[in-house]
């Protein structure tokens, strides 16, 4: 039987990473193995060797975002010991992360299953929020839970609108965003 040589190096995250700008380009309905395959130029059968189904690529592709995502939040708050310089380290980390793929940012919030309950405070929470969350609770010690969860929506209401603006292709800013983000030191973050 002949074998396909890949020079792709790592094949599956090739997949990946075609498979997360393709449902950005052409949406969930227009997603397919065979699709993601071509644009890594493989057989149309070669996903099949590290996924089972598109479902699985999808499970795949939420999974590798995550975990870049939280190693490198956690990165920017390992050894923190203030929550205060924590939340704005994750702030200015989470602009950072999708400033660099902003790929990211589209497919997980608007085309992957991960879900962020604004009521839970669980700890199976999405991983990358939970830090966020705990970073800002520990700030917040001594309040009704009612207020920090208040304080925690608008704290990620800035970090995540200042990503979501400048992910969106649609909108010019020739600035530096962070330093809109910095420009908040004293009202919320």
């Amino acid at each position: 039987m002949f074998e396909k040589t890949y020079h792709h190096g790592d094949l599956r995250n090739a997949l990946i990473e075609a498979g997360i700008e393709l449902i950005n380009e052409k949406g969930v309905s227009r997603f397919s193995l065979r699709k993601v395959a071509g644009m890594c130029g493989v057989s149309h059968t070669a996903p099949y060797a590290h996924f089972k189904d598109i479902g699985a690529l999808m499970t795949a592709m939420s999974e590798y975002v995550t975990e870049q995502f939280t190693d490198m939040l956690q990165s920017a708050v390992n050894g923190q010991r203030n929550g205060e310089t924590a939340v704005k380290a994750l702030g200015r980390t989470y602009i950072s992360f999708f400033a660099e793929h902003p790929n990211y940012f589209q497919f997980l919030f608007y085309n992957s299953d991960i879900t962020i309950d604004l009521d839970s405070d669980k700890a199976d929470d999405y991983p990358p929020f939970m830090l966020f969350r705990n970073a800002v609770y520990s700030i917040l010690d001594g309040l009704p839970l009612a207020k920090k969860k208040q304080t925690l929506i608008a704290m990620w209401s800035l970090v995540h609108g200042i990503t979501a603006l400048q992910t969106n292709k649609r909108i010019k800013y020739s600035g530096n965003w962070r330093d809109v983000l910095n420009s908040m030191k004293g009202k919320i973050l």
